[in-house]
């Protein structure tokens, strides 16, 4: 049981760097108006911002169940 939750948690925190790193800054609007805005559109007109943002958070509940689920395992197996 212990090795699922560190192998989920393990890909959880990978997952959220890749997002993180994914995401523009909010000085990417500057961008837009020199013609880097016609990227956007595959994520449709609101841009990527809305997919990556929940995503990110999904992703850090599940990191966060997770380190509370190794901490409860931990205190256990003490």
């Amino acid at each position: 049981m212990e090795k699922l939750v560190l192998i989920i948690h393990s890909l959880a925190a990978l997952v959220i760097i890749g997002l993180v790193l994914l995401q523009q800054g909010k000085g990417a609007a500057a961008g837009a108006s020199f013609g880097a805005g016609a990227s956007q559109t595959v994520f449709g007109s609101e841009g990527s911002g809305n997919f990556f943002t929940r995503a990110t958070w999904t992703i850090a509940f599940v990191f966060f169940v997770t380190s509370f689920g190794l901490a409860v395992i931990a205190k256990s197996q003490s």
